[in-house]
């Protein structure tokens, strides 16, 4: 009797888990983006969970949670109860944040378990029209003719945008003041109606505001210029060493049971490889990528170091 009942014992919780996956979702399901309105991890997560809302046949349902560089949202997500219920768009910001942040209301590594990857994107450096300049070298010469006069814009303190800034403003020798916002979104408002003059910002949010001459392009920051806006230069191109690019993944409470873990990133897997989304990635300057629930996990842990490496060597903190 004690040895069946100790049996009993170890596979009630499995049978639970499994259980619980084949019900999954019986109920509308939560994708949290940490990030205001607007962004590209808003616009990414928007394109994802509607073709999650077909595949998985309930409503998921976008929720934005911003502030503090993605630290609200993704705190929210850590203290939902592990079910599959509560998604959350991560990026690269919050493995910057695990070096940037003196202390976090989570464990970025211990309290998320990655399901799989989704896009790529790098960033596009903006001017405001009326400033004087129409490349990235008048930029740079009106920077150095008059220091810390020109402000530039960004979604938070230690977001991609403030850090893309940093990198530029380092490898091309200018001082520039920075203005943080809560989101991308206020971010742009202000370069838009010339309370800053420069930013770094994704190509899905500008590319509107450049079409319409509201905003003005100089350079894409990755390597390889991109097809959507094939006349703008890299700033690698332009001889300035300076490539910063950011991802969204999808991620979980950790201790979600593996069933439901797998379910989702092979919904995902389908999603990112859908002809009708890749077509609005694309056309958006987003990169599609998909991969396995385990090539997120080790991605993730390779990106804290990375940037942590990185936060270290500017000497940038946050309390």
């Amino acid at each position: 009797m004690p040895v069946i009942g100790f049996a009993v014992a170890l596979a009630t919780p499995g049978a639970f888990d499994q259980a619980l996956a084949q019900d999954y979702p019986s109920r509308p399901v939560t994708l949290v983006v940490p990030y205001g309105p607007g962004g590209g991890a808003d616009v990414v997560g928007r394109i994802v969970s509607q073709s999650l809302s077909r595949s998985l046949q309930q409503r998921v349902i976008v929720d934005n949670r911003a502030g503090a560089a993605g630290t609200i949202g993704a705190a929210t997500v850590a203290r939902a109860e592990p079910d599959g219920y509560t998604l959350m768009i991560g990026t690269n910001t919050h493995a910057v944040n695990v070096s940037l942040y003196k202390k976090l209301p989570y464990d970025f590594v211990k309290d998320f378990a990655p399901v799989g990857m989704l896009s790529s994107f790098p960033y596009v450096l903006v001017v405001h029209p009326a400033l004087p300049v129409s490349d990235v070298k008048g930029l740079i010469a009106l920077a150095r003719k008059n220091p810390g006069a020109l402000f530039h814009s960004s979604s938070g303190n230690g977001s991609t945008p403030h850090l893309a800034a940093e990198v530029f403003k380092m490898a091309v020798g200018i001082k520039m003041v920075h203005v943080p916002y809560k989101g991308a979104a206020p971010a742009l408002t202000d370069l838009v109606s010339g309370q800053v003059q420069v930013g770094f910002a994704s190509i899905s949010s500008v590319l509107p505001m450049v079409k319409t001459k509201r905003l003005r392009a100089l350079a894409v920051t990755r390597a390889k210029r991109l097809p959507v806006v094939a006349d703008l230069p890299t700033l690698m191109e332009l001889g300035y060493n300076v490539e910063v690019t950011t991802w969204n993944a999808l991620f979980v409470p950790a201790k979600t049971p593996d069933n439901i873990i797998r379910r989702l990133n092979a919904e995902t897997v389908k999603a990112v490889n859908d002809l009708e989304v890749r077509k609005r990635f694309v056309g958006l300057g987003v990169e599609p990528i998909s991969s396995t629930q385990h090539e997120a996990e080790a991605f993730v842990k390779e990106e804290v170091m990375r940037w942590g490496k990185v936060v270290k060597a500017s000497g940038a903190t946050i309390d």
